[in-house]
């Protein structure tokens, strides 16, 4: 790597003028020795004082205005502006922890073949990082195949190659929701390696204000994701790379948890779920023992095992009711997984929560420990 990194931190805004001081300051407390960030605010036509905001920070920002479009297409009017070797995203009401970009380089320079390097997240609330609400998992490894499952990461704890970027395009932006998803999946389906960094933290606010409070549409757009994963899963024979089991096991998982939340809402749609579930699991049967045999390194053997067994735990989901095809296809599972057939509930519970644990780093990020003393 050059001696001299540019780092393009892309921060869309609508309306949040209140936050922009506070995630614009965390960025611009990135820069070291050796490391130079280009911070690009994106206003998405906002109605509040955020021109005048950014307009005070001065040459340390590049300031982006664009009539009212949408999340996805600031993201991009962002990544068409930036010049950086790598690109960071980060939500206008979100913040970088310190030295987290460093870290995050650190990665990419000890696995130079690396195109994304993910980092850790917590929840906070309130007007200060010091309310923490929750540390978010981070898996370990085989990110493409927990991709066909849900989205396990906010888009702020990725740092990306631009030279990914530009094979990958440009964020959909016809999707009001689970855009970065399929921006990742997209990615991954590109053969993208990625990286996970213990030591980087970012830090996802939660208000009521956010996004992700919209869950009736977030369950929808859930399905869409899941329908696009099975094209995938179908269409491109190398994706998951070298885990194609277990990445049918993870879109089944996926698709029932989409049935789950569409019972209530979308009877139809929650059908459509089912089907996409039963597909799955009949295309993973027949590579089960292909798949143990091809890579028998534990955390695939691991990941086929936990969402196996999320399947089985996630049939009981109040207020769902199989199909018949979903009831003969859940008969399969129980075939491929005999030790998680018949144990109750608790058990289930118990042993996912084992075997994920196994799939994930492990301890406290550096920051939270100094802060516990």
């Amino acid at each position: 790597m050059p001696a001299q990194i540019l780092v393009s931190v892309i921060i869309p805004s609508y309306n949040y003028a209140a936050f922009l001081p506070q995630a614009v300051a965390s960025v611009l407390a990135q820069r070291a020795s050796g490391l130079e960030v280009e911070v690009i605010v994106v206003d998405d036509g906002s109605t509040d004082d955020t021109a005048e905001v950014v307009r005070g920070m001065g040459d340390d920002v590049r300031y982006i205005y664009q009539e009212n479009q949408g999340l996805s297409a600031a993201r991009n009017a962002g990544l068409r502006a930036a010049q950086g070797e790598f690109v960071a995203f980060l939500d206008a009401d979100d913040l970088q922890a310190k030295g987290m970009l460093a870290s995050q380089l650190q990665v990419f320079a000890a696995q130079p073949e690396l195109d994304i390097v993910i980092c850790r997240c917590v929840d906070f609330s309130g007007s200060t990082v010091t309310q923490i609400e929750g540390l978010w998992s981070l898996v370990n490894s085989h990110w493409d195949v927990h991709a066909c499952n849900a989205n396990l990461a906010p888009v702020h704890c990725y740092l990306v190659r631009t030279a990914l970027v530009r094979r990958a395009g440009f964020f959909d932006e016809a999707l009001k929701s689970c855009e970065d998803q399929d921006y990742w999946l997209r990615c991954y389906g590109l053969g993208a390696k990625v990286g996970v960094n213990p030591d980087g933290l970012v830090l996802y606010r939660k208000h009521g204000n956010s996004m992700t409070v919209n869950r009736s549409r977030m369950y929808g757009h859930d399905s869409l994701m899941q329908e696009k994963i099975a094209d995938m899963l179908r269409s491109l024979p190398r994706f998951p790379d070298h885990a194609k089991c277990a990445g049918w096991l993870a879109h089944a998982a996926g698709s029932l948890v989409s049935a789950g939340y569409l019972c209530q809402h979308d009877h139809e749609r929650m059908l459509v779920m089912q089907d996409f579930f039963t597909r799955a699991v009949l295309n993973a049967a027949p590579l089960f023992r292909a798949d143990a045999e091809c890579d028998v390194s534990a955390p695939l053997c691991h990941i086929q095992y936990y969402y196996g067994g999320r399947c089985l735990r996630l049939i009981n989901w109040q207020g769902l009711q199989l199909t018949p095809p979903a009831a003969k296809a859940v008969m399969v599972l129980k075939r491929m997984f005999p030790r998680l057939a018949d144990i109750s509930a608790e058990g289930l519970d118990a042993r996912l929560r084992s075997t994920y644990g196994k799939l994930c780093i492990s301890g406290m990020p550096p920051q939270l420990r100094a802060e516990q003393g």
